[in-house]
């Protein structure tokens, strides 16, 4: 099916705000872009439809975990991180993926739906996140924190990850408080070899830093329940120093969190290249900190957004976390900066600028319509800061 699309203003990090825009779509592929009169002139066929508003990039959720779609934020109530875990991991345990799944399926089309183009996906179920379609990266999370089993941890999810698949997938360190270092060095190795990006958790919380630093506090109380018999060498450094040691951080190193960083952790992320996934209303609620977005900027790191998951987050509406974003950090970042982070940033750092994060000809028609009688200096502010739950997926 060809449609010519036209809104009154078309919203794109590569070519800015554009009144006269015409989007050409061809059974889902952008195929063309430009005047929209020429464009009219010159089609052979195809509908023409004209949205009074915005058209923009679905947005990229750098950080989420589907399988967790079961779950709410307020359903665990917590003293703290490590309470909120041991409940979580609980609850998703005791429930099979038979159940959970229509949650997954139905919380992603929701998301879809309210503008979300494109996921990194983290998730211990191998086959319910396969399930979720291709318009995701699909980073299989490993846990394992005892050296003696991180060969056999490695070599089994590995084979699994391994098989064709029409969605990306990608091998993901869950955190450097409950993974090994030959068992780190691995997936990294893996991913590094298929060009993938690795996603870890790093820095999330003031416990993690107190556990990798000297191997005490809250994180041994988990590790005790989880694990039973444990064995970790402090690091005697911040968790970015230490996996930084081991070779993890590179510019295909997708840092999640990073709420508890210093100055000597954030140059050391941006001479390695390596991005950071921030997820706003989840570190809030969470730890009661959010990180310091500021300097992530300053020191010209790749920042990303992400929702994290229900479990931690009110919905996975990227609009909403943008927002809730801009809201927090307003006073040092612009409009344009929080659009390019949650679109083209995103998707050139994840690899996936052919096909998603602006609009482009050879890109995926995934799009976003926003309805605003406003002008055009308001529309990437209004954007940022006032489209949640008006945003509507253009289906084509």
């Amino acid at each position: 099916m060809r449609a010519i699309l036209r809104g009154r203003f078309v919203v794109d990090s590569l070519r800015g705000i554009n009144s006269d825009m015409g989007v050409v779509v061809d059974n889902g592929i952008i195929t063309d872009v430009g005047n929209f009169s020429d464009m009219v002139k010159n089609a052979e066929n195809g509908d023409v439809r004209e949205f009074d508003g915005i058209i923009c990039p679905a947005l990229i959720n750098a950080h989420t975990h589907l399988e967790l779609s079961s779950f709410r934020d307020t359903q665990f109530q917590h003293s703290d991180f490590v309470d909120w875990v041991i409940k979580l991991v609980n609850a998703r345990l005791s429930m099979m993926s038979v159940d959970v799944g229509p949650d997954c399926h139905r919380a992603k089309r929701e998301a879809e739906e309210s503008g979300t183009g494109f996921f990194v996906n983290v998730g211990n179920d191998f086959d319910l996140n396969r399930s979720l379609g291709d318009n995701q990266i699909f980073a299989f999370e490993q846990i394992g924190i005892n050296e003696s089993s991180s060969g056999k941890i490695f070599a089994g999810a590995s084979e699994v990850a391994s098989v064709e698949s029409h969605v990306r997938t990608a091998l993901a360190v869950h955190s450097p408080y409950s993974v090994s270092p030959s068992l780190m060095k691995s997936i990294k190795l893996y991913n590094n070899l298929r060009g993938s990006v690795t996603s870890i958790h790093l820095s999330e919380t003031s416990d993690e830093l107190e556990f990798v630093m000297s191997g005490t506090g809250r994180m041994t109380d988990l590790l005790n329940q989880r694990v039973g018999k444990w064995q970790f060498n402090p690091a005697g450094m911040s968790p970015v120093e230490y996996v930084d040691s081991l070779g993890l951080l590179d510019n295909r190193t997708l840092c999640v969190h990073c709420v508890f960083t210093n100055e000597k952790d954030l140059d050391l992320m941006s001479k390695r290249g390596s991005a950071v996934a921030v997820c706003v209303r989840s570190n809030r609620e969470l730890s009661g900190h959010v990180p310091a977005v500021e300097n992530f900027f300053q020191k010209r790191l790749r920042v990303l957004i992400g929702t994290d998951s229900r479990a931690s987050s009110p919905d996975l509406d990227m609009f909403s976390e943008i927002a809730a974003f801009y809201s927090e950090f307003h006073s040092v970042v612009t409009p344009e900066q929080v659009f390019r982070s949650a679109t083209y940033d995103a998707a050139q750092f994840l690899g996936i600028a052919s096909t998603f994060g602006s609009i482009s000809p050879g890109t995926a028609a995934a799009l976003v319509y926003v309805p605003f009688d406003g002008r055009g200096d308001e529309v990437l502010e209004y954007l940022a800061a006032d489209a949640q739950g008006k945003t509507i997926k253009v289906n084509l």
